[in-house]
């Protein structure tokens, strides 16, 4: 233990000997270990945001949508498109579904008093409010009868007001879609972008009712529908209950598969959770390269001290130090400039963290794994790249060494 605390101290004399050198050969890990610290917190902070953002679509939701698949470059659809009949029979026959709604997307022109703009209007039902948990902030949200009798009412997101009616309270005026005039009843709270960077507030809902009939000349089918199981526990016997239902709606026949898909809230955290978690570790990937970048330098460096300190090395192993000891010291030379690299790096990767949640108002929790990632791999790079260095030190001919000039 004696030898090795004297072997250490050698080590932190030579590094402070040339500090300015020792400075920015751990740049390099300093860089690399802040990297990977920023790009997995960032990771994990896109993770949260989006299952925050699934979370707030609403509780025990189910997507019921028609089965297509990707050729060519486009979505193709390969079943039967869903239908009022379709809603009609989930409707009147589930058990474990409590809210549905049809759901109606499609772009629009908007003009109001101060101007117009290119949107999107969907079409739903009087539970799409509940389903989706969309709060109101001024006025109301239409009502079953509203959606049978098919009237022109809307309700608009706060981007439509501050572009269309800004300064003014936009319930009870028009607004005209596709030159459509509608009424609006009732105006969204406001939700901000979405995980993706869409403008959630940039929207108009009506009945969808209403958009089929007066907005498109009785269109048939639905982008998909929505429904919202009883409760968390029953999600699973909502979906088994809605195949069953559709199956027999489509009359789908024993062994052949269906033609809709059912996606559940659950389903799909998890699949935007995996996502994000490849993403995440592939940008680690990308941010430890700068890792190894530096162990390079750490390399480099060690083999010019290395050349520099031939004949201290040749008087070392002449008064009896053995190879070992040779090796030891500068292994702990790289070893200390990298682990000095890491904290410095842990330190500037916190900073960093908390510079782009200032600037951005994105949140990245600082993850200890990250952290714990990132001085891993420092002290990995000072023992892996500081060894064939500190074994050409170590080999070196006794003789050979002290008459080096």
């Amino acid at each position: 233990m004696k030898q090795l605390l004297k072997t250490f101290k050698v080590a932190f004399k030579s590094i402070n000997k040339n500090r300015t050198r020792s400075l920015l050969t751990a740049l390099g890990i300093i860089i690399g270990v802040a990297a990977v610290i920023m790009t997995i917190s960032a990771g994990e902070g896109a993770t949260q945001e989006v299952q925050n953002q699934i979370s707030g679509l609403g509780t025990n939701l189910l997507m019921i949508t028609t089965k297509k698949e990707h050729r060519a470059g486009i979505d193709v659809r390969m079943g039967r498109r869903i239908e009022k009949k379709d809603f009609d029979i989930l409707q009147k026959n589930s058990i474990w579904m409590s809210k549905l709604s049809p759901f109606i997307a499609s772009g629009v022109r908007a003009i109001g008093p101060q101007g117009n703009k290119s949107t999107t209007i969907y079409g739903v039902s009087s539970d799409y409010f509940e389903i989706l948990s969309r709060e109101i902030v001024s006025g109301d949200v239409f009502t079953e009868e509203d959606v049978n009798s098919a009237r022109k009412y809307c309700v608009i997101g706060e981007t439509i007001k501050e572009e269309l009616f800004a300064g003014t309270d936009p319930v009870g005026h028009q607004i005209r879609i596709n030159k459509v005039p509608f009424t609006i009843i009732g105006l969204l709270k406001e939700e901000g972008k979405g995980t993706m960077g869409q403008d959630q507030d940039d929207m108009l809902i009506a009945p969808y009712t209403t958009i089929l009939n007066r907005l498109y000349g009785h269109r048939s089918g639905y982008n998909m529908i929505m429904a919202s199981a009883l409760s968390e526990n029953h999600i699973v016997d909502a979906k088994i209950e809605a195949t069953e239902l559709l199956r027999e709606s489509h009359r789908i026949k024993e062994g052949e598969d269906d033609d809709f898909e059912i996606m559940t809230q659950i389903e799909l955290q998890e699949i935007t959770g995996n996502v994000t978690g490849i993403l995440t570790l592939i940008l680690g990937a990308i941010a430890s390269i700068s890792l190894i970048v530096g162990g390079i330098g750490i390399m480099n460096i060690m083999l010019v001290s290395v050349t520099e300190r031939t004949r201290e090395i040749g008087t070392r192993l002449a008064i009896g130090a053995r190879e070992s000891d040779i090796l030891t010291q500068f292994l702990i030379e790289a070893i200390v400039l990298s682990l000095a690299g890491g904290v410095l790096g842990i330190l500037l990767g916190i900073i960093g963290n908390q510079i782009i949640y200032k600037a951005t108002d994105f949140y990245i929790p600082t993850d200890v794994n990250s952290i714990l990632i990132g001085f891993g791999f420092s002290v990995l790079v000072g023992v892996v790249f500081g060894y064939f260095p500190a074994r050409k030190a170590a080999r070196l001919n006794p003789i050979d060494a002290l008459r080096y000039e």
